[in-house]
């Protein structure tokens, strides 16, 4: 049903047949809509709600007789007068008389109510009668308008379970004491904006268990770039310079450097304005500062920054190109892709480029989109029969494959077939670098789709940080919540608040010192710091740093409400994805 074509339907009883060509239409109309209103407390304007309760097609004898009643009144109006509201009936009833000879036309009952009649004018149903060319189905639900010309208009169909949203809504209103608004239709696009979210969190829902089961396989090998990075970085370092292409393509070479520059010194995390840096660009909000350069949103208007859309993972684990979007979001790609996008800069001078290669995803795409290329041009080779049986084959992984290689001279190697093996297993280690990013920003959307009904939503972000420790990578992991608790009123006891309390957790795992992870909680300025401690030396040596540590955390203003070491890890925090490992339908 289109909305023009259900505005020209008109209420009208005809319950009394005999009477119709007696009497004046335009009164009959009158007096009709004037005990509608007055039954169901309309104003003009004013939206009601009408159910169909019974269809039934118009006999020739009652679509002639409503004819005549039509003629009846335009036989007693002027029809020479030029009065506007003279021609405004005489349109009217002719509109009316056309839809009444259309040879489809359906007679209709109807029950009507306002569900925004206060207690003073309870709720009463009215039965009507009405015609219509339209088809309605039994049971089906209209939101109606009347309208300033005496005719009642539909705006348009709703389901029940909308009216049953919409009914509740006014209840809940109407319970708070808060006022209700004039318009039923703006209440029902409240409840249909709610559907909309409900429907987009679903879709969310179901991208994210997609997203998993392509993810978690990947993520479970253990396969890392940022860990290899360095013995890769001491491999291409240990070739001759004019050689160094043969293996791998200098601007593939230019991508791993950028890629190296993200890996941190753990001296380098004492630099307050470095470690925001790092944070800022761990690659949780790539996809959201992407939109922001283009001009897709505002810092005011984010996307969901952690939608986890960038790299399409492979089912398998082959080697098989990812797909273009990859490309387009990889450095070179996005030079190509977007020529004129540093007007919408929220930041002058920056380019897409830069900003890939400024975050720590975006390094890494950019390794992805280099890889990829290099990929075409390997995997012809990688086919070609090996000269020594089994060589390639034990090199299943990259540090093996990068030791090996070490250990051989260039001369003694199958060039081709080793550049197609360590191409093929840096792209594999790519995407699990790539997987654990991911992962990484679903459970940041995850937990955001589970407080879209909270007056107070909560936060959590999960990220690494690659920390350099000699010729290893050691991640920091850190897990950030930001949660609303109750506190007191120091000048009330009795007296509760909700404030903000900021959590964060880091996790070291270190060659000497095992596990550690220190917990701090931050209540407006009151700290609370808790550390954890796997090796029984490494509590000890915490325990004899504690009073040390806490009088420099004075010194800088924070207040300590408690601190302590204990030993053992702390509990594993629980994330719900509500999704299943197995998929039933299949």
């Amino acid at each position: 049903m289109n909305q023009q074509s259900e505005s020209i339907m008109d209420i009208h009883s005809i319950a009394n047949k005999s009477d119709l060509t007696l009497r004046n239409q335009q009164q009959i109309q009158i007096e009709q809509i004037s005990a509608l209103a007055k039954t169901l407390g309309l104003k003009t304007g004013d939206q009601f709600i009408a159910q169909v309760e019974k269809v039934t097609q118009a006999s020739p004898s009652e679509r002639a007789e409503l004819v005549k009643s039509i003629e009846a009144a335009l036989t007693q109006l002027n029809k020479n007068s030029s009065a506007p509201a003279v021609k405004a009936v005489l349109n009217q009833l002719q509109e009316q008389k056309a839809l009444i000879q259309t040879p489809t036309l359906k007679l209709i009952n109807l029950t009507a109510s306002n569900p925004l009649q206060t207690a003073a004018t309870p709720t009463v149903a009215t039965n009507l009668l009405s015609y219509s060319t339209e088809s309605l189905p039994l049971g089906q639900t209209l939101l109606l308008q009347l309208t300033a010309n005496q005719r009642v208009q539909i705006i348009e169909p709703i389901t029940q379970e909308q009216l049953n949203k919409v009914i509740s809504l006014i209840t809940a209103l109407q319970n708070e004491g808060k006022p209700l608004s004039v318009s039923l239709q703006d209440l029902l696009r409240n409840v249909q904006q709610g559907s909309v979210q409900e429907q987009l969190a679903a879709k969310a829902q179901q991208a994210i268990s997609e997203s998993l089961r392509q993810l978690l396989p990947v993520k479970d090998r253990g396969q890392d770039m940022l860990g290899t990075l360095p013995k890769l970085t001491q491999f291409i370092q240990q070739l001759p310079p004019a050689a160094r292409a043969e293996w791998l393509s200098n601007e593939l070479q230019g991508a791993l450097k950028t890629l190296a520059n993200h890996i941190r010194l753990s001296d380098q995390l004492t630099n307050p304005k470095l470690l925001e840096m790092t944070l800022t660009n761990n690659g949780q909000r790539f996809e959201q500062k992407l939109a922001q350069l283009m001009g897709l949103t505002t810092p005011n208007n984010t996307l969901p920054a952690d939608k986890p859309t960038a790299t399409q993972v492979p089912k398998s684990g082959t080697a098989s190109p990812t797909n273009a979007i990859t490309a387009q979001l990889a450095t070179q790609g996005l030079k190509n892709t977007a020529p004129d996008m540093t007007a919408n800069n929220k930041v002058p001078g920056i380019t897409p480029d830069k900003l890939a290669a400024q975050d720590l995803k975006g390094a890494l795409l950019g390794v992805l989109y280099q890889l990829e290329r290099e990929l075409v041009t390997s995997s012809a080779a990688a086919l070609i029969p090996v000269s020594e049986a089994g060589k390639l084959q034990f090199a299943s992984a990259l540090p093996q494959l990068l030791a090996f290689m070490m250990q051989k001279q260039p001369a003694e190697l199958s060039q081709k077939q080793l550049r197609a093996q360590l191409v093929m297993l840096m792209h594999q280690y790519t995407l699990g670098s790539l997987a654990k990013i991911q992962l990484q920003q679903i459970h940041t959307l995850s937990h955001q789709l589970t407080q879209t009904d909270q007056p107070q939503p909560t936060q959590s972000w999960q990220m690494e940080i690659p920390v350099r420790h000699g010729h290893d990578i050691h991640p920091l992991s850190i897990q950030l919540e930001q949660k609303w608790v109750e506190d007191a009123d120091e000048s009330n006891e009795k007296e509760t608040k909700r404030v903000r309390q900021w959590n964060v957790m880091l996790g070291f795992d270190l060659p000497e010192l095992g596990r550690l992870y220190a917990q701090l909680a931050l209540l407006g300025e009151r700290l609370s710091v808790k550390f954890w401690a796997e090796q029984e030396k490494t509590l000890l040596q915490a325990q004899a740093r504690l009073d040390a540590f806490k009088a420099q955390l004075e010194k800088e203003g924070i207040q300590i409400a408690q601190m302590q070491c204990v030993p053992g890890l702390p509990p594993t925090p629980k994330m719900s994805l509500n999704y299943s490992l197995v998929d039933v339908k299949t």
